[in-house]
């Protein structure tokens, strides 16, 4: 009896705990000095609500108006900010603390779990009045955020910076002690908030910077940053993202510099993807660890994107940077590259040793400078299946396919099957001549430079079954990728032609090039 009296007294303690979360409300007409954050007699500014709102579970709302606040708001743990709407609430300010801070702040020392944050900041624009505020949304040391539905604009460094652990020894090279779980942010969009500049953590400042997180989801981002002068996408150097998910980005970043990356980062583990989004500019991946995660296929997935560079007038530009270990990236779409569409090599001390497990797989490069340029490392189990190559065009260099002419370091055993090569200025694959034991295989080359023939400078590379000089029986109308490379019918010459390679295929045989019997769910582009 009297266990039944503790358990009915500890569920209605539960019950009555909703009761003590309250809502205390700002407004443009409110008074600081008066007011006492109630429904009839608000707060004028956010950074006065916060100040006085600290117990968790509370809610801070931001009545529709535009609001001018030039202090700190210092978020304590488990206190909501809720504004009326983004295209309702504006905050313009002009605080100025300088790297390090933020308009809306907070930051704990590192700990092991990671102190819980339990924050949800949503409704509003924040402006930082002609990029005079460091950062927006400045968190650190503490997890489970979630920032939704908020607008940034005219914003010096960030608009958000959000980590778990953080600033550990030797932390580009070793995994953090802890990792922050389960921060989302979602629903936002940015318009001029970042530098390319070095204000204190580094250059090429991210709209958005994250780190030390495990499975935070990325999601509906609308980042614009196309803009002389300013920095990347999103950016997370050191990194150490695990279980990471982001979906669902549309990325312009500055088209007059080769560094403006769309997303700049390190480290992943667990399974992470990135997928669904388009893409403006390049992506800068360089580093990560050598070893999965317990229960994990890949480090990092790369899947049914696109890549949009024909209003980048950068000859040159390096393409996407792919240099993880553990990667596959696949269902791909890269057009418009006056360069490189995309390449592997090693250039820094986090892939200084190389990289291995490493995949292009169904992926499109279309009318681009070089496709696939494989360059320098020490690396092993590379594999490059079923892509489609197309209009490759030496500008301003290359103009292979697969480019590996001038591959310095060591790479034996590399894997090219059932890949699509046709319109290229130069050889359709070139192999160079530190590379060994290297496969080509069931690959179909058409209208390429050198004759439809591999340029080949090593001895141990073996070539068979590969298809020179046919026409590929493709739909060739439409939008590209999709339906524009399909098969022209069901029993076109690419249908059951390659070699099974180990990816899920239908018939006899897998078919060449990039579509075996399903589409890409990436957006596609026009760009006949």
């Amino acid at each position: 009896m009297r266990q039944v009296t503790i358990l009915g007294m500890l569920a209605a303690l539960l019950m009555c705990s909703s009761s003590w979360a309250a809502t205390y409300y700002v407004d443009p007409n409110g008074n600081d000095t008066s007011g006492n954050g109630s429904s009839t007699s608000p707060w004028k500014t956010l950074s006065t609500a916060c100040s006085k709102v600290t117990s968790a579970g509370n809610t801070i709302y931001l009545n529709a108006g535009t609001y001018t606040d030039n202090n700190r708001c210092n978020l304590a743990l488990g206190v909501n900010i809720q504004g009326a709407g983004k295209s309702s609430v504006t905050i313009k300010t002009a605080y100025n603390g300088g790297w390090g801070t933020g308009y809306i702040f907070r930051q704990t020392s590192p700990s092991s779990p990671v102190v819980h944050g339990n924050n949800e900041i949503s409704g509003f624009t924040l402006d930082g009045s002609s990029k005079t505020l460091s950062a927006g949304i400045f968190i650190r040391g503490t997890d489970q955020i979630n920032i939704h539905d908020i607008k940034f604009q005219s914003i010096n460094n960030n608009a958000i910076w959000l980590e778990g652990y953080y600033d550990w020894s030797n932390n580009t090279m070793v995994e953090p002690p802890a990792y922050g779980l389960n921060d989302i942010i979602h629903d936002v969009e940015t318009n001029d908030t970042t530098t390319s500049a070095n204000n204190g953590p580094g250059e090429r400042m991210g709209a958005i910077n994250i780190g030390g997180m495990g499975n935070a989801q990325l999601y509906n981002l609308t980042i614009n940053e196309n803009i002389p002068g300013r920095g990347t996408g999103v950016k997370s150097v050191p990194g150490w993202l695990k279980n990471f998910k982001a979906y669902n980005w549309t990325v312009k970043t500055d088209v007059t510099d080769t560094n403006a990356f769309v997303f700049e980062m390190y480290n992943f583990l667990g399974d992470s993807e990135i997928y669904a989004s388009t893409y403006y500019h390049t992506l800068s991946l360089n580093g990560g660890p050598q070893s999965l995660s317990a229960g994990s296929t890949w480090n990092l997935k790369i899947h049914d994107t696109v890549t949009d560079l024909t209003n980048v007038n950068l000859p040159g530009v390096v393409g996407h940077e792919l240099s993880h270990n553990y990667l596959d990236f696949y269902n791909n779409y890269m057009a418009g590259i006056q360069g490189r569409a995309a390449g592997l090599w090693s250039t820094n001390y986090t892939t200084g040793s190389g990289v291995t497990h490493w995949r292009f797989r169904n992926n499109v490069v279309y009318n681009c400078g070089d496709g696939l340029h494989i360059v320098r490392g020490s690396n092993s189990y590379v594999e490059i299946y079923n892509n489609t190559f197309d209009t490759i065009t030496a500008k301003p260099w290359g103009g292979s396919g697969i480019d590996a002419a001038a591959f310095s370091g060591s790479l034996s055993g590399t894997k090219i099957q059932n890949n699509l090569i046709m319109n290229t200025a130069a050889a359709p694959i070139s192999i160079g001549g530190s590379m060994s034991n290297t496969l080509v295989d069931h690959n179909w080359f058409y209208n390429t430079g050198n004759g439809n023939t591999v340029a080949n400078s090593s001895s141990s590379t073996t070539q068979t079954n590969n298809t020179k000089g046919v026409a590929p029986q493709l739909a060739g109308s439409g939008v590209r990728p999709d339906p524009y490379y399909r098969s022209a019918s069901g029993t076109g010459n690419l249908v059951d032609a390659g070699i099974n390679v180990g990816l899920p295929y239908s018939g006899n045989a897998p078919d060449i090039g990039s579509f075996e019997g399903k589409r890409l769910s990436a957006p596609v582009l026009s760009l006949n």
